[in-house]
This record gives structure tokens, sequence and C-alpha cells, in this order.
């Protein structure tokens, strides 16, 4: 079920579609397979870094998701051996 949510404005959506980009593009670049729960948090965060700026708070989120991933990306690693 979809959450009642105010539609993004125009500038939200252009900022959307740039940062889900920059993650895709990321993600190509440093060779690992995100999971879409994984690219969607990372562009979300990266959305809120553009329109909002750094934050102690949004550098613990982004600690949190580089650990996951790191974490993920071992045991990816661990499995192919």
């Amino acid at each position: 079920m979809a959450q009642n949510k105010t539609p993004r404005s125009k500038e939200a959506l252009i900022v959307f579609q740039n940062q889900s980009h920059l993650v895709q593009q990321h993600f190509s670049n440093c060779g690992y397979c995100a999971t879409l729960f994984e690219v969607a948090l990372a562009t979300d965060l990266m959305v809120e870094f553009a329109m909002y700026g750094y934050s102690s708070e949004l550098k613990k989120r982004f600690d949190n998701l580089e650990a996951h991933m790191a974490s993920e990306h071992k045991s990816l690693k661990e499995q192919i051996k």
C-alpha cells in the first residue's frame, strides 16, 4: 500500500534524478552489485545531502550504509572462494 506523501516538486525530482544517476554510476564504477534496497538508500542519502548539506546525523547514516555494504561485499567474496 502506498503511503500518503506530498508529491515531489519539480526541483526535488531533478535532484532525485541526478543523485540516482550518480549512485548508479558509482556502483557501476566500483564494481559493487548493490541490491535495490542499497541503491534506494544511497539515493535517498545523496538527495538529502544535495538538498540540505552535511550534518553529523547524515554522516552516521552514510557510515552505516557503507559498513553494511563492506560487510556484504566481504561475505560475497568469501562465498566465491
